[in-house]
């Protein structure tokens, strides 16, 4: 667990499937809700739970974001961090697009560099975003991530077409984006 000044960063359990599938809104597309096929994939809260159940897949990569009222308000994720690559595609995402702009978001970017560039030894950094998700682009984008492209019409919900963007941040920019690290919290607080 990882406690910082606004955030509370921990390793997502079973038990915060119904929280971690609010951000699952059929109404607010958003690309980590992309599957394979570049489709919106909404699963049940059991289908979250059980995912969150596997840790050998979870575990080290999937994070319940909380804020210091305890309440799980979003999450990041570092996907395809294996120790034979030197790139992960990162998630973060928050239930209120207000959240990009607090102090608790950047909490959460921050432990995300600390891992991807200091703990995993990561090359780079990759994200998505459709078209609609305004806020996490100009939040990526004001911390040195770069757009890569634009996939026009890329994906199609809720009745009409969205742009899927790529955006990329190196190592180099992301280390000297690093602030002070978050400190780890004894495992019994948690």
């Amino acid at each position: 667990m990882i406690t910082g000044e606004h955030a509370v960063i921990r390793s997502a359990e079973p038990d915060d499937a119904f929280a971690l599938w609010q951000l699952y809104d059929p109404g607010v597309p958003r690309a980590f809700l992309l599957g394979p096929s570049r489709e919106v994939m909404i699963p049940t809260i059991d289908e979250v739970r059980e995912m969150l159940g596997r840790r050998d897949i979870v575990m080290g990569t999937f994070f319940a974001v909380e804020d210091k009222t305890g309440e799980v308000c979003g999450c990041c994720v570092l996907r395809g961090s294996k120790s034979e690559s030197d790139y992960a595609e990162i998630v973060l995402v928050f239930g209120n697009d207000e959240h990009y702009a607090s102090n608790l978001a950047e909490e959460v970017f921050q432990f995300i560099l600390r891992t991807a560039f200091i703990d995993k030894k990561m090359n780079k950094l990759q994200s998505h975003c459709i078209s609609s998700e305004r806020a996490y682009r100009a939040f990526l984008a004001a911390r040195g991530f770069e757009s890569d492209g634009v996939q026009r019409d890329m994906v199609y919900t809720k009745g009409q077409y969205f742009n899927l963007e790529s955006l990329t941040l190196f190592r180099e920019e992301g280390l000297k984006r690093l602030k002070e690290p978050l400190h780890e919290a004894e495992a019994s607080t948690a």
